[in-house]
């Protein structure tokens, strides 16, 4: 029997998410708001009341510099997002979510819930909850 490699697993399942992400999204919005640029989304949604930067963004997702300016760039050109000076620090940035943005809300929240019921369909809480923990130490591992 040939055995699985995890991080290969670990990868094709990620393509997968994403394909899926995007394909679902093609369809419920009138925009190209990829799977990430939504993901991006339900996070600024979720943290309205705080100051959002860039930085947020890079640590939470575990993403670089780069990725995080391009998604952001995306999302601003599409009108979702505004990048806003603040008075402290010249520097940074905060990152606030426009009417357009909060017209997507429901939305956007019920097609991610979609996504997590289609991932998680044929599991047991306990599988889910063991899983979590598992990449948990996964991610751990590789910090």
């Amino acid at each position: 029997m040939e055995e699985k490699i995890i991080g290969i697993e670990i990868r094709v399942l990620a393509n997968l998410i994403g394909r899926h992400l995007n394909d679902i999204s093609s369809h419920k919005f009138d925009c190209n708001l990829t799977g990430p640029q939504g993901l991006f989304l339900c996070y600024l949604y979720d943290h309205q009341d705080e100051e959002i930067f860039q930085k947020d963004l890079e640590v939470n997702f575990n993403v670089r510099r780069s990725t995080v300016t391009g998604l952001l760039h995306c999302l601003e050109s599409n009108g979702f997002i505004k990048r806003v000076g603040v008075d402290y620090d010249a520097r940074l940035k905060k990152i606030i979510l426009t009417p357009k943005a909060l017209e997507f809300k429901d939305t956007l929240e019920k097609y991610i819930q979609e996504m997590e019921h289609t991932l998680t369909k044929n599991l047991e809480p306990e599988e889910i909850n063991e899983f979590i923990r598992i990449i948990g130490k996964m991610k751990r591992n590789l910090e």
